[in-house]
């Protein structure tokens, strides 16, 4: 195989024309040679991410509405903003995409820092992380970052003192404040969040984290709440999940149905990253055995190839949840879970499990018969998979990682326990 200056793709004395990142072939084409078949999987696996979030603007799809509020607390001096929601919802490929988003739309002037939490994370080390990422330039035109303006103690005072010091306004992302563990770091955060805000600094703090989040900032400073545009990010509408398979796709020569492509996202149950597995796979398969078109057989295939290639600490975490020497309901109780209805933060309670456990079973349970089980599933020993919240009589449950719960239901289907036309159904009749 060889690429030459004009674009063309050279396989076997064949000419075959490369557009829009997509390769054009022969419309009579029965087999598709090796070289190809190559490059189509790269095309794939770049376009399908289901592993890590996106980080541009070419696959993202949807989120229309989170978009605009994000770039209106960046228009707005004094306003900053925080996305939350469950795990897996695409909270961090929107934070990703914010400067390109800005970048396409003419504005040019922002510099652009993100920080990751993790459970050791303090306040001085997040900002000193952050303006490394940041220059200015001295009147003798020499670059400095803007870290080497900080103290050796770190407040918010001087958070503000060293963004007002730089050359252009700034977006600052920080990921995942849920996951700080010091009261004194989110303490401090907070206090950031006012200091910036009450001064008009020309800087714009992105946080991102769960639903816990937001309650946890606004407990340690309850005036910051006016000062935060909190923008919450749902499950996705099946119509956004058919816009990242058809982006997805639109980079290769690879086709799919109309009915094809919303049966993938009917199983995805909003969550993206299931979409990008599912779509991936498909295609792959389509791929595998010389086709274009992703068909019937390569959506089965792509089920099949999403669990058994599912990473192990999932598997051993389904395993660990449902395994007994005894017949057991637990299996179909956990798979109920991940088909019940949810709030807007991902919550069902016991009365929701029954509509998908008797699609399930074929039988109608009343809660008593799988409270326990629920219960179970929240402690050391079989889990804990689901967490509870709430007062006796009214908890309610949710999974910890989404990407436990898309792995039961695929699993479910890759078993036998239910087929797309049940989950359709008990996902239509949910109360």
């Amino acid at each position: 195989m060889e690429i030459d200056s004009g674009c063309k793709v050279i396989f076997s004395n064949t000419v075959h024309i490369v557009a829009n990142g997509g390769i054009m072939f022969p419309m009579n084409s029965t087999t598709i040679p090796e070289e190809t078949r190559l490059v189509l999987r790269a095309q794939i696996n770049k376009a399908f991410t289901p592993s890590a979030p996106i980080n541009g603007p070419d696959l993202f799809a949807g989120r229309t509405r989170e978009i605009d509020r994000v770039v209106q607390a960046i228009f707005q001096r004094g306003q900053h903003a925080i996305i939350f929601g469950e795990r897996g919802v695409g909270k961090t490929s929107l934070a990703n995409i914010i400067y390109d988003l800005l970048v396409l739309s003419g504005q040019h002037a922002f510099q652009v820092a993100k920080y990751t939490c993790g459970a050791g994370a303090d306040f001085a080390g997040i900002w000193r992380a952050i303006f490394k990422q940041l220059k200015i330039t001295r009147h003798n035109q020499k670059q400095l970052t803007l870290d080497a303006l900080l103290p050796d103690s770190v407040g918010s005072e001087d958070i503000r003192e060293t963004f007002q010091s730089a050359d252009s306004p700034s977006i600052i992302v920080i990921d995942e404040v849920d996951r700080i563990a010091a009261t004194e770091t989110a303490v401090l955060l907070a206090d950031t969040v006012k200091t910036l805000s009450d001064n008009s600094v020309n800087a714009t703090l992105v946080l991102v984290g769960v639903a816990d989040s937001v309650d946890q900032l606004i407990s340690e400073h309850q005036s910051i709440e006016r000062a935060l545009i909190q923008i919450h990010m749902p499950r996705m509408s099946e119509d956004e999940l058919s816009q990242i398979v058809d982006k997805g796709l639109a980079t290769t020569q690879i086709t799919i149905s109309d009915s094809l492509k919303q049966r993938i996202a009917n199983l995805s149950q909003g969550l993206p990253s299931c979409t990008h597995l599912l779509a991936r796979h498909a295609a792959l398969a389509a791929v595998d055995r010389s086709s274009f078109a992703i068909g019937e057989q390569d959506l089965s295939q792509s089920i099949r190839e999403a669990v058994m290639n599912q990473q192990q600490t999932i598997i051993n975490a389904y395993e660990k949840a449902t395994h007994s020497p005894r017949e057991n309901l637990y299996k179909q109780v956990l798979l109920a879970c991940a088909l019940a209805q949810t709030n807007e933060l991902g919550y069902f309670s016991a009365v929701d499990v029954r509509i998908p456990m008797r699609t399930i079973t074929g039988k109608e349970y009343e809660i008593p018969a799988f409270s326990q089980h629920l219960n179970d599933f929240c402690e050391d020993a079989r889990g804990p998979i689901l967490q509870k919240k709430g007062e006796r009589r009214r908890f309610r449950f949710r999974f910890i990682n989404p990407l436990i719960e898309q792995f039961v239901v695929l699993k479910g289907l890759a078993d036998g326990m239910i087929s797309e036309e049940q989950i359709s159904w008990s996902a239509s009749n949910a109360t």
